[in-house]
C-alpha cells in the first residue's frame, strides 16, 4: 500500500460561532495533539497547532459573532491530518485536499463537509474516482431555483395578456368581427401561462 508523503490543504474554509471554534480545539486535544490559542485584541483567534514540519497557523476573523478562517497548509504527520480530516467534517469544512502519494496525488473536493468528488492524479492524467451525484443534483435544482428566467417571461406574458384584455375590451363595442383572432392569441398566451406555472 502507498505510503501518504503529506496532506496539502490548498484551500480550506470553515466559519463557526465562538462555542463551535472551542470545540474544533478541544478535537484536536481529544487526539493529543497540542493547540495553542491567541486572542487578538481585535477578537480574532490564532489557532497554533504542531506539525512534524513546523507550526500550523489558522486565523479565525472574527465578523460579527461568527469566525472565518481561510487558509492552506501543508500536514507531514498522519495523526494530525486525520484530526483535521475529522474537523473538515465536523465544522462542514469547505476544501481542497491533495493527499500526496510518492507517484501520484489524490484530490478530495470538500463541500459542507462532505466529499463531493475524488479524482487520482498523475503526471499525465486526472482520474475520476468519485463524484457525488446527490451534490450535482442540488447544484442542478438550486441553478434551476435561481434562474428568474421563467418568472420573467411570466411577467412579461400577463403584461401582454392584460394588453390583449384591453384591446379585446374596446373591439366588442368598435370592431366586433376582431374579437374571435384576440380570443385565439390570449388562449395560446393562457397555455404557455398554464406550461410556466406548472
Amino acid at each position: 500500500m502507498a505510503q501518504r508523503l503529506a496532506t496539502n490543504y490548498a484551500n480550506a474554509y470553515f466559519t463557526m460561532n465562538e462555542a463551535e471554534l472551542e470545540q474544533f480545539v478541544k478535537l484536536f486535544a481529544s487526539d493529543n495533539i497540542k493547540v495553542e490559542v491567541k486572542i487578538c485584541d481585535n477578537g480574532d483567534r490564532d489557532i497554533f497547532i504542531p506539525d512534524q514540519s513546523g507550526e500550523i497557523q489558522l486565523t479565525f476573523q472574527r465578523e460579527g459573532q461568527r469566525y472565518i478562517c481561510e487558509s492552506s497548509y501543508v500536514i507531514t504527520d498522519l495523526r494530525l491530518a486525520n484530526a483535521m480530516r475529522k474537523a473538515m467534517k465536523a465544522f462542514k469544512g469547505h476544501g481542497i485536499v491533495h493527499r500526496i502519494y510518492d507517484s501520484f496525488t489524490v484530490v478530495y473536493h470538500y463541500d459542507e463537509g462532505s466529499v463531493v468528488s475524488i479524482h487520482e492524479v498523475t503526471d499525465d492524467e486526472n482520474v475520476p474516482i468519485f463524484e457525488n451525484q446527490s451534490q450535482n443534483i442540488a447544484a442542478e435544482l438550486e441553478q434551476m431555483y435561481r434562474n428568474t428566467s421563467s418568472e420573467d417571461e411570466i411577467a412579461l406574458i400577463r403584461e401582454e395578456a392584460n394588453k390583449w384584455l384591453d384591446l379585446r375590451n374596446w373591439t366588442k363595442k368598435a370592431a366586433p368581427e376582431k374579437v374571435a383572432t384576440i380570443d385565439t392569441r390570449l388562449r395560446i398566451l393562457a397555455r404557455r401561462l398554464f406550461e410556466l406555472e406548472a
